[in-house]
């Protein structure tokens, strides 16, 4: 029986020893090895290795931050709110002039004359305070600025030549946004001369231009869904100069308005104004016709004269009713512009803030703790990456390579081969 059992034919792949499984080297490639795996305890070491590059990364950003919010200017912001206006209907035609218009050019004045409904709807408000032509107005205008001997205009400020201080910054900290406007301004244009009626220029120059990019920067106009008031915010480098500026958008933005809110009637009223002039001419030609032919035949007798007294009386009476209509047309288009010249209500005025908006000095603090830690680990993890690379040969003599493909040979200290 022992040696039956001794010839007993052992199954194929059994384990070896006392029969256990053996675990102990993984085959296959679903298992990692486990030179691969990172435990909480590596990366506990990697931090204790390098607190002091982490430390040291956290301070040098903490002393930029601290240094950048107690040397940035300081800048305060305006308020000002304005409710936006409700759409009105213009006045009808007086119905003796329709008739008379239909008559005279198959209706042409009347539908030139028609209602002076719809213009700029209260959506286009914060568009229109930031458009060019608010702007334009507003960097024209004359501000005492707290960096500033004496008044100038925001277009003379802008372009005023840098201090010493200014200059330093201009190539040291702000050298990108220095190089962008050099190239900006050779790759630029030059703006075609040309002047308006009052002197000032209708295309503006390149010193309005940057003036123009400035302000637009520091205009701010936001819309209250539940109260329909419009909110302008205006940044300045000062209290009372934050203000002024908010004074000086809200007086341009509403002319402004009112210039394009009663655009058409202006229209209008330059119209009626013009025909009302060729209807006066034109009564006194007529009258003074009828005068000299009266004159002339105090008594006439024939029918040829009779005839011809009856056509002149007829022009004059003509004349007399369409300058009696042109005029009642008149006064009423005038005192509809003067209804729709107050089209922007001030809720609230501009004053002087008395706190500034920026710089968040707490705020830049702790985004730079934020940055310079996560810097730190960064740069240990790095760092410790590098220092495994070099201990494994393999990587070593791929660190080699690049080296050599990248380095020049004579700044590694080598000579040149052949």
């Amino acid at each position: 029986m022992s040696d039956a059992a001794d010839s007993t034919d052992e199954p194929t792949g059994s384990p070896p020893g006392d029969g256990a499984p053996d675990f102990g080297e993984p085959s296959g490639p679903e298992t990692p090895a486990r030179e691969d795996e990172v435990s909480l305890l590596d990366i506990l070491l990697v931090l204790a290795r390098n607190k002091t590059l982490i430390l040291r990364t956290v301070l040098v950003f903490t002393l930029l931050g601290v240094t950048y919010s107690v040397l940035a200017p300081l800048e305060y912001t305006s308020e000002t709110k304005v409710a936006r206006e409700a759409k009105s209907k213009g006045p009808d035609l007086p119905s003796g002039l329709g008739g008379i218009a239909g008559g005279l050019a198959g209706g042409a004045i009347s539908g030139i004359l028609g209602g002076a409904s719809g213009g700029l709807g209260p959506q286009a408000f914060p568009e229109v305070l930031k458009g060019r032509a608010v702007r334009l107005a507003v960097v024209r205008d004359t501000f005492r600025f707290p960096d500033a001997e004496r008044p100038m205009t925001y277009v003379d400020y802008v372009n005023r030549p840098p201090g010493i201080l200014g200059t330093i910054l201009n190539y040291t900290v702000k050298l990108p946004w220095t190089l962008k406007e050099k190239v900006t301004e050779a790759s630029r244009a030059p703006a075609p001369a040309g002047t308006a009626e009052a002197g000032q220029p209708l295309i503006p120059s390149e010193e309005e231009d940057e003036a123009l990019e400035s302000i637009e920067e520091r205009i701010a106009a936001t819309v209250s869904q539940e109260t329909g008031l419009m909110t302008i915010a205006v940044t300045a480098g000062g209290p009372q100069l934050a203000s002024s500026l908010a004074e000086s958008f809200l007086d341009h933005f509403t002319t402004r308005v009112r210039t394009i809110r009663t655009e058409k009637v202006r229209e209008q009223l330059q119209f009626v104004e013009g025909r009302f002039e060729e209807a006066e001419q034109e009564l006194e030609v007529a009258e003074d016709r009828l005068a000299q032919f009266l004159e002339r035949n105090q008594n006439p007798t024939t029918a040829t004269l009779q005839f011809r007294r009856d056509r002149l009386q007829r022009q004059v009476s003509f004349k007399e009713q369409l300058y009696s209509e042109l005029q009642s047309q008149l006064t009423q288009t005038r005192l509809d512009l003067q209804q729709r010249q107050p089209v922007v209500t001030v809720v609230e005025e501009p004053v002087p803030p008395t706190n500034r908006s920026a710089p968040k000095r707490t705020l830049i603090v702790l985004l730079s703790v934020v940055f310079g830690a996560f810097s730190g680990l960064m740069g240990a993890f790095v760092k410790a990456s590098v220092e495994n690379a070099d201990k494994n040969e393999e990587e070593q003599e791929k660190l080699t390579e690049i080296r050599e493909r990248l380095i020049p040979a004579r700044w590694r200290g080598e000579k040149p081969v052949g």
